[in-house]
């Protein structure tokens, strides 16, 4: 992994187009929020339908402004453009996303909580959402924004977009450990997501290595989705993680 241009060849994203998918995401989650609650009556939503309908509008956006830069500056296609390709062995990925799910808490979160004295860690906002999905309808709602939608769009930002360029501009090994640390540090607009920052960025180096070591994204995507995956299930099935 010597040459910096190994990863995603054809890619010619900037930062500026990372921090553009990033804003877009986040104003297409408004936007849906805002519509929603106008037709709702302006009745204030639930936290289940309103992280539905938020992660729906992230993901709008977030595919629409892809499918642009692909089509007028990129090759058109998503596969040379963002590593977005998928392999039948891919799968596996999903068992390595719970094991890596339960050697970050055991090894990194669990140590952690102990050495700061929390015998109850804060939990991210989406974890407490996830708690209050009671019907089958809503949990596999959940299910669908945390193991399908999230992990797509979320490694075509930091994997596809953001990981493709930082490789053009130093190591990759140096692009990997950057690429982390923004993905760990952008959960942070959530401040009860502090106390798993560091377990997130252990997590995003070994998600940015797949991408590297494959040159898609695939395998990183089915990784994320174990990652959260098993997470979803603790938080639905109101167990300890």
């Amino acid at each position: 992994m010597s040459d910096t241009r190994s990863y995603l060849p054809a890619s010619v994203w900037t930062f500026g187009d990372a921090a553009a998918l990033f804003i877009g995401g986040v104003i297409g989650s408004i936007i849906a929020i805002v519509l929603a609650t106008a037709v709702n009556g302006n009745t204030e939503l639930e936290t289940v339908p309103l992280l539905i309908i938020s992660s729906l509008g992230q993901a709008a956006v977030t595919f629409g402004l892809l499918i642009y830069m692909s089509r007028s500056r990129g090759t058109g296609n998503w596969d040379l453009d963002f590593g977005f390709r998928f392999e039948p062995s891919d799968w596996r990925g999903i068992l390595y996303g719970i094991g890596l799910q339960i050697g970050v808490t055991i090894a990194v979160l669990l140590p952690l909580a102990y050495l700061l004295g929390l015998e109850d860690p804060p939990q991210q906002d989406v974890a407490d959402i996830a708690g209050d999905a009671s019907s089958i309808g809503g949990r596999i709602a959940v299910l669908i924004v945390l193991v399908v939608i999230a992990p797509v769009t979320e490694e075509l930002l930091f994997r596809g977009v953001l990981l493709s360029r930082l490789t053009r501009a130093m190591s990759p090994r140096s692009a990997v450990v950057v690429s982390a640390i923004v993905f760990a540090g952008i959960h942070l607009i959530d401040p009860d997501a502090a106390f798993v920052a560091v377990g997130l960025f252990v997590i995003g180096l070994v998600l940015g290595w797949q991408a590297l070591h494959t040159g898609r994204l695939g395998l990183a995507i089915m990784t994320h989705a174990g990652v959260n995956l098993l997470a979803a299930v603790a938080l639905l099935l109101d167990f300890d993680v």
